[in-house]
């Protein structure tokens, strides 16, 4: 398996952040928001051949996701592993989304769920 180790969190989710951080590389990635009081919660998960310009793309104007356009207008984080081979990132996301059912994640992404190791909890 080609599973490298969660990056650090970042916050805020923006686009001078993304662009200091993130890896043109491929992985999954995992959106965060500030909740009122307690903590972070997950509220996207996805995969990219480029986590940078996918990143970036969630914050853009032409996010065509609403779940994701509203939250990403809170108080938000990210991070993000690397898996190089495009089975392995539809696998860890299908596991991903199986666990944490985030709230933006309006289709489930179907496939064979892969196990990788969990992000540190925020």
């Amino acid at each position: 398996m080609t599973v490298g180790s969660w990056s650090v969190f970042y916050t805020p989710y923006a686009e001078t952040q993304v662009r200091m951080t993130a890896p043109t590389e491929p992985g999954v990635y995992i959106l965060w928001k500030q909740s009122q009081g307690s903590g972070w919660s997950r509220f996207y998960v996805g995969k990219a051949n480029n986590l940078e310009s996918q990143l970036l793309g969630h914050l853009s104007d032409d996010e065509p996701n609403p779940c994701i356009k509203r939250n990403v207008k809170e108080t938000c984080g990210f991070r993000w592993i690397d898996i190089t081979m495009e089975y392995e990132r539809s696998g860890a996301e299908k596991y991903l989304f199986d666990l944490m059912k985030p709230e933006c994640n309006l289709v489930d992404p179907g496939g064979n769920s892969l196990k990788i190791p969990l992000p540190p909890v925020v």
